[in-house]
């Protein structure tokens, strides 16, 4: 399995942000994980370190529903400026919606990898790294 250097989790709910950081340390795919309750922080995290490809995740799990930015309103401004980072940044949508049209309007984002349900699994961690 390969490790994955740095990991932003985008989740309003303690307890899903909680989960996801247990389960991915438990499969030993990163140490450094980053948990963030607002997307509109992770969005002015990669702007301000755009230049410094350390800085900047490798995976985001992103959740769709939160207050202040949504993960839509994420997907929308970071879709802008994302080919301009020093490297592609993979990002997942680990959702609780099983509403089909969320899948659907995912897809027309290319910049998400993959759409999860929560919570995560052994599983589905293991398709991450």
């Amino acid at each position: 399995m390969k490790l994955i250097n740095m990991i932003f989790i985008v989740d309003d709910d303690p307890i899903h942000q909680q989960i996801a950081k247990i389960m991915i340390e438990r499969q030993g795919i990163s140490s450094n994980i980053r948990v963030f309750s607002d997307a509109q922080d992770v969005l002015d995290h990669i702007r301000q370190y755009a230049d410094k490809e350390d800085e900047l995740p490798d995976l985001i799990l992103l959740d769709l529903n939160m207050p202040i930015m949504d993960g839509w309103e994420f997907l929308d401004e970071y879709s802008v400026f994302h080919e301009q980072l020093p490297k592609p940044i993979r990002i997942f949508v680990l959702t609780s919606s099983i509403d089909e049209k969320d899948k659907e309007r995912v897809r027309h984002y290319p910049v998400v990898n993959g759409y999860l349900t929560k919570p995560l699994s052994k599983e589905i961690i293991a398709h991450l790294a």
